[in-house]
């Protein structure tokens, strides 16, 4: 988990560095060219201290836009958006084409906010457009055809290392599906080779001692001889060898429980984008294996939920019984206050859950979404 984080965290400061850089060329380049009247810079407005403010605030908010859409967690819209009205403030007052620049950076990551593709490449086109109306017309042609050009060939990499990344999320959460389904199946097998072992001892030695004893006690009755004294001793060692396995089969069945826990906790490993506590009662026991299939069921569900719903980065799981009953806590701090139509999966945990008496509760504030399952377990 820390070496997929510092993955992560690598491929962000890389990004962030990149975008720093051409940023600050470009900005760096506009206001000398613009402050020296160079005559091949075209502007549409004289440089003096209200217009150098006026301009500089426009970039770095462009540059605060820029880092809310890489950094932010919250409303992934609201960095593009206001990266996209500097940028038209920037070309109309700068119609030259140099500001141009900035808007691959925006392009660059449209496909986050946008699943239609044409919405992506129309923004693509729209840009060097607008640009190609206010430019003089002996670089305006020119600006746009090259400027589209680049446009779309840096979305086009950026869709497709977008799509990358999210075939490797999906695998990595298939794959901690299937070792959290390992991990329950590898418990219950066990249990029920227990459960097992101790019919076994109960159905076969049980009875073979069970008629031992009676056989020593018949044996015992007949006999006058001194051979009495060594009958009685073995019937006292098969009493105690049979009052021995029946309690060895009593701590075996007590001792049935499903591990739960550790099934949860290897389907929350390795999730960046989203913090799991996991708290689990010291007096959990689940005896019933269709009961911990269903609660686990609805954790995966659950989590699954958080990270495709909601824009939560923290997520609490809580496990507990109380009377009988397990019941299962899912709450996430999201800012959807949206009202919450059940979809296919909580329509399904809650057909899952009544199969076996129990009831499935969820609730959607502006403090995040909960989410409580209760079973019982006999």
């Amino acid at each position: 988990m820390k070496r997929t984080n510092r993955l992560k965290y690598k491929v962000i400061g890389l990004e962030l560095g990149l975008g720093l850089l051409t940023w600050t060329v470009i900005s760096f380049v506009t206001l000398y060219f613009w402050l020296h009247g160079d005559a091949n810079f075209q502007s549409y407005l004289a440089p003096n201290p209200m217009a150098i403010a006026f301009v500089c605030l426009l970039l770095v908010l462009f540059l605060a836009g820029y880092l809310e859409r890489l950094l932010g967690r919250r409303a992934l819209w609201i960095g593009p958006l206001v990266q996209f009205l500097c940028l038209l403030a920037l070309m109309w007052l700068f119609p030259n084409g140099l500001v141009l620049v900035l808007g691959i950076m925006l392009v660059a990551h449209l496909g986050e906010l946008f699943v239609k593709p044409w919405i992506c490449v129309l923004i693509c086109l729209i840009i060097p457009a607008i640009n190609f109306l206010w430019s003089p017309m002996e670089y305006g042609l020119v600006n746009t055809a090259l400027f589209i050009t680049l446009n779309l060939f840096a979305l086009l990499v950026s869709t497709r290392l977008e799509a990358e990344r999210r075939a490797k999320e999906a695998n990595a959460h298939l794959l901690r599906e299937l070792r959290a389904t390992q991990s329950l199946l590898h418990t219950t097998t066990r249990r029920d080779e227990r459960l097992r072992i101790a019919r076994d001892l109960h159905d076969v030695l049980g009875h073979h001692l069970t008629a031992l004893s009676i056989q020593l006690e018949v044996a015992n009755q007949l006999s006058r001889d001194t051979a009495q004294k060594h009958i009685q001793r073995a019937q006292e060692l098969a009493k105690l060898l049979l009052s021995d396995v029946r309690e060895a089969v009593a701590d075996i069945r007590r001792s049935n429980q499903l591990d739960i826990a550790s099934a949860i906790q290897t389907l929350i490993q390795d999730l960046n984008s989203l913090d799991i506590a996991l708290e689990v009662a010291d007096d959990l026991v689940i005896t019933d294996a269709r009961v911990a299939e269903a609660l686990f069921r609805c954790a995966q569900e659950a989590i699954t939920n958080v990270l495709k719903h909601s824009d939560a980065n923290h997520c609490r799981l809580r496990l507990d019984k109380h009377q009988g009953v397990v019941k299962l806590l899912v709450a996430d701090n999201g800012s959807n206050n949206k009202q919450v139509v059940a979809g296919h999966g909580l329509s399904g945990m809650r057909e899952r859950l009544n199969k076996l008496d129990g009831d499935l509760q969820f609730e959607n504030s502006g403090s995040g979404f909960c989410l409580i399952a209760s079973v019982p377990d006999s």
